[in-house]
């Protein structure tokens, strides 16, 4: 199986960024509360957050994200992976959609 690092297609930037999350869902729950996620590193194609709670992989999720004038973007993806860590919370891998695309790529140029 290969790794985490060896289906990346595009390199992660590292940050450090609270996210928002609109909505996570799945066939077997849906979650619109307002809930943060840390954000850890990035690319133009997907994110690794840290969360306070369990996702499903393959579940959908939406995260708002914050640009340098203040606006908020909306960026979604597909949980492809989940680790529990030794804090009690959880390293989520999102794929993004193509249509997030320019957007992440567009706020990654401002926090770097």
């Amino acid at each position: 199986m290969a790794s985490q690092e060896d289906r990346r297609n595009a390199p992660r930037s590292p940050i450090q960024d609270t996210l928002f999350i609109e909505s996570v869902s799945s066939s077997q729950i849906s979650m619109v509360e307002p809930a943060r996620a840390n954000a850890i590193n990035a690319s133009s194609t997907g994110l690794q957050v840290e969360l306070d709670f369990a996702v499903l992989e393959d579940a959908e999720i939406a995260l708002w994200i914050n640009g340098d004038s203040g606006e908020r973007t909306l960026i979604s993806g597909i949980v492809r992976w989940i680790q529990s860590t030794e804090r009690e919370s959880y390293l989520v891998g999102i794929e993004l959609d193509d249509a997030s695309g320019p957007a992440i790529t567009s706020w990654l140029e401002g926090i770097h």
